[in-house]
């Protein structure tokens, strides 16, 4: 859907009211797995307004909240005192070194965000930042709704065709293809893996699900008296779709753990 340049304005503040949370059970399990504490240092990576941000800060002393969007970042949540929120992509990951000092990184979390890196490269990059025994935790939060398979789901993706020209219906990381290159990928940059599983089901409002749509639709390629034609078409159609109004997604997430196991010496890469 979105390119990242176009998580701004609109779409950002969408992303921020609209955009799934993660569950406490996940955010347990992580704090338990990586052994988040007082002296932890994790790093959100592609954090956008810091979903998954805030309530790892809750776990450990220090959280850095990186993307590269200075419109997310500016509609992150400010809350949490030990939350740095800094701009920058996985390509700059590395200038990190002068922010951490002497003192590595217990977890890098990437929340839905890898699809947007080169992942192969980050991998590498992240080694040397790690602690002993630190890793990292790629999440996928969900399925995209425009590849589910509902009705209202359909009609959202069918309206979309009709008013987007040649749009795209990526899985953003979800897929099983997808979270198996990256299993493969961890094990190539000296990481062991595991997946972690957690299933439930969430019920939306129109609105909910028109924003969560909106928080990833290129809607800067429509112009005002188009935009407003697609709003009334995409609620139309949802309504025909689920007309007693309860939109029932389910909502597998699936976390890919994966720990350090090699001795690194040196600097990261340099990209």
């Amino acid at each position: 859907m979105a390119p990242v340049q176009t998580f701004a304005g609109e779409v950002a503040d969408n992303y921020a009211k609209h955009r799934r949370g993660y569950r406490p059970g996940l955010i347990d399990y992580l704090a338990s797995t990586f052994g988040l504490g007082p002296h932890s240092r994790v790093l959100d990576l592609g954090c956008g307004t810091g979903q998954l941000t805030i309530p790892l800060a809750a776990k450990a002393g220090a959280v850095i909240g990186m993307d590269p969007s200075p419109d997310m970042l500016a509609l992150a949540g400010t809350e949490a005192a030990n939350v740095t929120w800094v701009l920058g992509s996985d390509q700059q990951v590395s200038s990190l070194d002068s922010l951490l000092g002497k003192e590595g990184l217990d977890v890098v979390t990437i929340g839905q965000a890898l699809h947007w890196m080169d992942a192969a490269q980050l991998f590498a990059a992240l080694m040397p930042l790690l602690r002993p025994g630190g890793g990292i935790a790629v999440i996928s939060n969900g399925t995209p709704v425009w590849i589910q398979e509902t009705a209202w789901a359909r009609a959202l993706a069918d309206v979309s065709r009709k008013w987007f020209t040649n749009l795209s219906f990526p899985t953003c990381g979800c897929s099983p293809s997808d979270r198996a290159r990256y299993r493969i990928l961890l094990g190539e940059a000296g990481f062991t893996v595991e997946e972690h599983a957690i299933d439930y089901t969430e019920e939306f409002t129109v609105d909910e699900v028109i924003g969560s749509f909106y928080s990833a639709a290129p809607l800067e390629r429509l112009n005002p008296d188009q935009r407003a034609g697609f709003d009334a078409d995409l609620r139309s159609a949802l309504l025909a779709a689920q007309p007693d109004g309860r939109f029932v997604e389910d909502v597998p997430v699936r976390t890919l753990v994966a720990h350090r196991t090699q001795q690194v010496t040196g600097s990261a890469p340099r990209h």
